[in-house]
């Protein structure tokens, strides 16, 4: 099948052998995506023997390669095989999925795609290979309609997306006297499929690595943007006019055991031929030198020219542990991004620090995955963001030029601690040694917006646009910006060109809602907060949009009923939902009192979503009100 569904939380692109959750992308083997969409397309107990006739019908194997599958589709989604959420094993059986199934057609055979991105018939043959009629789907959550609407959307929007990459209209902006590089994924040459974590890992550290050239000569897309050419063959036009790239850095690893080979080839856009091109032979532990000598190569071709203190910051790190730094790669690459995918991220790179404690990178990783664990409610911020605070720091003593260190502080200080004016200067300092990093430029934006800085923050996150051109995150808080700032026609197509890239976002969709709420634009609003909260499995913070969304359009039945369920949650303590977000609910149905009760309670869990009660428009009902300048004050946003 070509089309997106969705497992749960997880968005499932066969297509591009892809699983995708809250941001984290997580590779999968090709055989292994089509297990997968065989349960999927299933909806029950899918035999041994089926899953083997369907998946290998013209290759002789036998039954571990099933087991192996199915292990690394639980690693995938960090399932426990003895408490299993996702994946179940019916002995003697086969196997079946758990978890709710949305946006897939029953009965649909269309083409598994592989490897290469041209299609295959397994779901063709898992018709002909299951002997018995299909038994209704009892475990979707989600009604028909969503389900359909979902679909289809994905369908449309993805054939957009893929046009929209040529259209001149979208053709990306660089900023004049620059070039950019696009360092597309290098591909996996390695006999063990399990290596693509390698593979993507040593892609964005080389476009980290190619981060620390001049910055005013040479900009490098963002691994977020070329994540989506994985496992697609792209042509130069299509990377010129999506990326606005010049130059194109290809590459393969091949691995075996702790030995490495790397080739890297330099194209320049327009010219169909190779400017340099080289293959490296390495030890695990001295791959970091080799990403060096990389870079000093392609800034040698390019004629940089560099100061002695940008020159300096390419110097050959030293070797490192081999098994350490792998640790270091899985754990930026190979997990989920749920609260046990994060848990399990911090395992590795706590053995990433036991095995190299002098190399910055995992403690930044480390500080990085605390900060998740906050911000999604996963653990007590408090305490969580004092941990990444510590990870933050060790890593700076080690690496005093570490522009991820003072980026994590950054956003330390401006969420976790609403220090304001460190926050500004660890996210300047960050962008001063990194100017490279897109993420960093978007963060600033969204603390200048936070202060009521419009203009700058509006700089900020279109360099993060140049930068990763098809990041959906940046185009939606785009969009946002833009909306606060009354800019409706620009704000209205970085939404759409949000959609584009990510049409099952469910981010985006809350962000346009919001929008579209400013504008009076109600029933438009309650639309996408229904998509965003469909494609978000129900989440708390969705949900309470949808019910400020209800109330503010005068359905107080309805936002009543969401409210009730939000109340449950928070007594059970199920699920994280901000007190802020429950305020939004109230503040529809006219209740300031209500309101002010739950900013109380966020006030006094230190909330993290309170350094927008300045700029939010969701809060003009309360602005004279006393109460609420004074919480203003106490947090720190007015003097």
């Amino acid at each position: 099948m070509d089309n997106d569904f969705r497992l749960g939380d997880w968005v499932v692109t066969p297509k591009l052998n892809a699983l995708s959750c809250n941001g984290r992308v997580v590779r999968l083997e090709p055989k292994v995506m089509q297990v997968l969409v065989c349960l999927a397309e299933t909806g029950d107990i899918v035999s041994k023997q089926t899953l083997m006739r369907t998946v290998w019908a013209d290759t002789f194997v036998t039954d571990d390669v099933l087991t192996r599958s199915i292990s690394e589709l639980r690693k995938a989604f960090a399932d426990d095989p003895k408490n299993p959420q996702y994946i179940q094993t019916i002995p003697k059986g086969g196997y079946r999925l758990l978890i709710p199934v949305s946006g897939m057609k029953n009965g649909n055979v269309a083409a598994v795609a592989n490897g290469n991105g041209t299609p295959n018939a397994t779901a063709g043959r898992l018709a002909q290979a299951t002997a018995t009629p299909q038994a209704p789907r009892t475990s979707r959550l989600l009604s028909v309609t969503v389900a359909t609407l979902v679909g289809v959307a994905i369908a449309v929007a993805l054939m957009a997306f893929y046009a929209a990459k040529r259209s001149t209209a979208n053709r990306v902006q660089v900023s004049p006297g620059r070039v950019m590089l696009a360092v597309m994924p290098f591909q996996n040459l390695s006999n063990d499929p399990q290596q693509e974590y390698f593979a993507d890992g040593l892609t964005a550290e080389m476009i980290s690595q190619l981060g620390r050239l001049p910055s005013d000569q040479l900009g490098v897309i963002a691994w977020n943007s070329m994540i989506h050419y994985k496992g697609v063959k792209a042509s130069e036009d299509d990377v010129a006019s999506a990326l606005g790239a010049n130059y194109i850095l290809e590459g393969t690893v091949r691995r075996s055991g702790n030995h490495v080979r790397i080739t890297a080839e330099l194209v320049k856009i327009g010219q169909h031929s190779h400017l340099w091109a080289d293959s490296y032979d390495a030890e695990l532990g001295d791959v970091l030198e080799v990403q060096s000598r990389v870079a000093r190569e392609i800034a040698r071709e390019i004629q940089l020219r560099f100061t002695p203190e940008q020159e300096a910051r390419l110097k050959t790190p030293t070797s490192l542990n081999g098994e350490g730094y792998e640790a270091y790669l899985k754990g930026m690459f190979w997990t989920s991004g749920n609260g046990a995918g994060i848990r399990d991220q911090i395992e590795h790179f706590q053995k990433a620090i036991n095995l190299n404690p002098l190399y910055a990178a995992p403690y930044n990783g480390l500080a990085g995955a605390y900060i998740q664990l906050a911000s999604f409610g996963y653990a007590p911020p408090h305490e969580t963001y004092a941990r990444a605070r510590a990870a933050a720091e060790k890593a700076l003593e080690i690496d005093p030029e570490s522009g991820d260190a003072y980026l994590a502080l950054g956003w330390i200080e401006w969420r976790g601690e609403w220090n304001f004016a460190a926050a500004e200067e660890n996210f300047r300092r960050a962008i001063e040694l990194n100017p490279n990093n897109s993420q960093a430029h978007g963060r600033y934006s969204l603390y200048l917006k936070s202060m009521g800085r419009f203009e700058e923050s509006l700089q900020e996150i279109n360099r993060a646009m140049e930068l990763s051109p098809l990041d959906s995150y940046s185009q939606a808080n785009a969009g946002s910006l833009l909306g606060v700032m009354h800019r409706d026609g620009p704000a209205m197509e970085r939404f759409h060109r949000a959609l584009e890239i990510a049409p099952n976002e469910s981010y985006v969709h809350e962000r346009l809602g919001a929008a579209l709420l400013w504008k009076n634009r109600n029933q438009e609003a309650i639309q996408e907060f229904e998509k965003a909260r469909a494609l978000s499995n129900m989440q708390p913070e969705k949900t309470a949009w949808l019910a400020y969304a209800y109330a503010a359009s005068g359905r107080k039945q309805e936002a009543q009923e969401l409210l009730a369920q939000l109340n449950r949650v928070w007594q059970e303590k199920r699920e994280y939902l901000s007190p802020m977000h429950m305020a939004f609910v109230y503040i529809g149905l006219h209740d300031n009192d209500g309101a002010m009760r739950w900013l109380e309670e966020a006030y006094g869990q230190r909330d993290e979503w309170l350094v927008y009660l300045h700029v939010y428009p969701e809060f003009d009902p309360l602005r004279s009100d006393p109460r609420f300048q004074d919480l203003e004050r106490k947090v720190g946003l007015i003097q």
